[in-house]
């Protein structure tokens, strides 16, 4: 009698334990509710909001971030979510218009590029921006997360609006933030160091992507095509790119994995090179999903294919 009471305490007690467990802040309704624009957004959020969050994405795999058009079904998910995550610069277009439709007084929206000193689309760098408004499509180049400083800027805006929406969980996005920071300064020291020593600086690709890669690590960005990449070149822009890279003793020609690869393998053909791809990390593939990839291990397969085409020690 004595044992069956002895067992009876002991089976109580381990599930107090594990219904305390169960109720910890963290079980899956309790989460904070992200909604990221684009796949560098989202793997930002993911390191930082760990456990704590649920994350979505608006724009699917495969699918240009210029070209994307919200459905309903993307107004009823910021509807219902805590924080929306957006890259800004003019590079989702069409995010005023989706902030217009949304009802959700509680949505805390953040602009991660909101400080950032951007370039314009020429290549010259743009004044601080304040607003979405200022961002005019086509104006300044969007592709800030491609420089992993600039990225670092983005984490810390992320981390912000997620201790904004959880402050019991400031300690928590604090330790994954520093920790991802510290994952995205070792990727710049790993593309400065491999980049210092190159016997060539000049990077010939489909569009306008690397201005803030380039700025960072001293490459020389010649595009095809502007920031917008549905703008086709004409035959005479195709002529003089042909020229500049024969006087630039260019033989790589990039082209960015959800860009046809068209253009670049003609000019390819006409110096005698050939082509490699550029990931801009706009989505993963099924493949790369498989595999785990995520923002930084697809930045270190771009700087192996850089090296390559750089002829880098």
């Amino acid at each position: 009698m004595r044992l069956f009471n002895y067992s009876l305490i002991v089976l109580l007690v381990a599930m107090l334990i594990f219904g305390c467990v169960s109720s910890s802040p963290e079980k899956e309704n309790n989460k904070i509710k992200v909604v990221a624009s684009f796949y560098p957004l989202y793997d930002f959020a993911k390191n930082v909001g760990g456990e704590r969050v649920e994350i979505v994405t608006l724009i699917p795999s495969g699918v240009e971030p210029h070209e994307f058009e919200p459905s309903p079904g993307d107004i009823k998910a910021i509807s219902g979510a805590d924080v929306l995550v957006y890259n800004g610069a003019g590079m989702e277009p069409w995010m005023a218009n989706l902030l217009e439709s949304n009802n959700n007084q509680k949505l805390i929206v953040v602009d991660t590029t909101q400080g950032v000193a951007l370039l314009k689309a020429d290549g010259h760098e743009a004044e601080h921006h304040e607003h979405e408004a200022e961002h005019h499509h086509g104006e300044y180049d969007p592709h800030t997360w491609l420089n992993p400083i600039i990225a670092k800027q983005q984490v810390v805006a992320i981390t912000d609006a997620l201790i904004k929406a959880d402050p019991a969980g400031k300690e928590y996005y604090e330790s994954n933030s520093k920790t991802y920071l510290e994952k995205l300064d070792s990727l710049d020291s790993e593309i400065s160091a491999s980049m210092s020593n190159c016997k060539k600086k000049d990077i010939l690709i489909t569009h306008a992507t690397l201005g803030y890669f380039c700025d960072r690590y001293g490459c020389n960005q010649i595009a095809i095509s502007g920031i917008n990449p549905e703008a086709e070149p004409s035959a005479q822009d195709v002529a003089k790119i042909v020229d500049e890279a024969k006087e630039h003793n260019v033989s790589v020609v990039f082209f960015e994995k959800l860009i046809n690869p068209k253009t670049a393998q003609t000019i390819s053909n006409e110096i005698g090179g050939s082509t490699m791809t550029f990931n801009t990390v706009h989505g993963l593939t099924k493949e790369e999903e498989a595999l785990g990839m995520d923002y930084i291990s697809l930045m270190e397969n771009n700087l192996y294919n850089i090296k390559m085409a750089l002829s880098c020690d």
